[in-house]
């Protein structure tokens, strides 16, 4: 079977002359994805593969031994680039959400309330499918998103599986919405520009 890739990353073993670590990965995938961003360009990055193989570990990474993930790493280019843009005229806002698809159910991770009450998908004439009722957080830094996804993993679906005696049992949306708001100071009229980065985390099914 033959297989079509844009890139195809080693990285088992430091020692390799070809081994390519996190700021490789994120280089060759999530600065472009951010360039596009700020014209105002949706992005996805889609994680997908069985039990253990790395997802968490390639959009997360390990912050504290300096093996940053695709997220973080973007999130501080974002809101470095953001203080370096901000002017008098022009202005961003950021916000996230994050949502579990489990069973075909759509569950908000972020509900203050922490209900689980599944939320309808509709369509919005201008800007597509979206989710009725899920939660919409203004953050100002990767460690407010960072917190966000942490609190929202707690309410996760976990089961054991034949790889892994604590996997999560579906996939996870988180979503960053960046606003720009450029404003003509001679008239006071505004124009937003929106473009969301999504991280969409498949976790494949081990014989459950």
């Amino acid at each position: 079977q033959t297989f079509a890739f844009d890139n195809c990353f080693w990285s088992m073993d430091e020692k390799n002359p070809k081994f390519q670590g996190q700021e490789d990965v994120f280089n060759s995938v999530g600065k472009d994805l951010l360039e596009k961003a700020f014209k105002g360009y949706n992005g996805c990055i889609f994680a997908y593969g069985q039990t253990g193989s790395g997802k968490s570990y390639t959009m997360m990474g390990s912050v504290p031994s300096g093996g940053k993930g695709i997220i973080p790493r973007l999130c501080d280019l974002m809101f470095d680039r953001i203080a370096e843009l901000r002017s008098e005229d022009t202005n961003f806002k950021v916000e996230v959400s994050y949502m579990e698809i489990y069973n075909e159910k759509v569950h908000d991770l972020l509900d203050p309330k922490g209900s689980k009450q599944n939320l309808k998908v509709r369509e919005h004439n201008i800007l597509g499918p979206y989710v009725d009722g899920l939660s919409m957080l203004a953050v100002a830094s990767f460690e407010d998103i960072d917190n966000l996804m942490n609190e929202g993993n707690k309410s996760r679906t976990v089961a054991a599986t034949n790889m892994n005696n604590e996997s999560s049992r579906s996939h996870a949306v988180f979503n960053i919405v960046l606003t720009q708001t450029l404003t003509d100071l001679s008239t006071g009229v505004s124009h937003k520009a929106f473009s969301a980065l999504t991280d969409y985390n498949y976790l494949k099914k081990n014989r459950t």
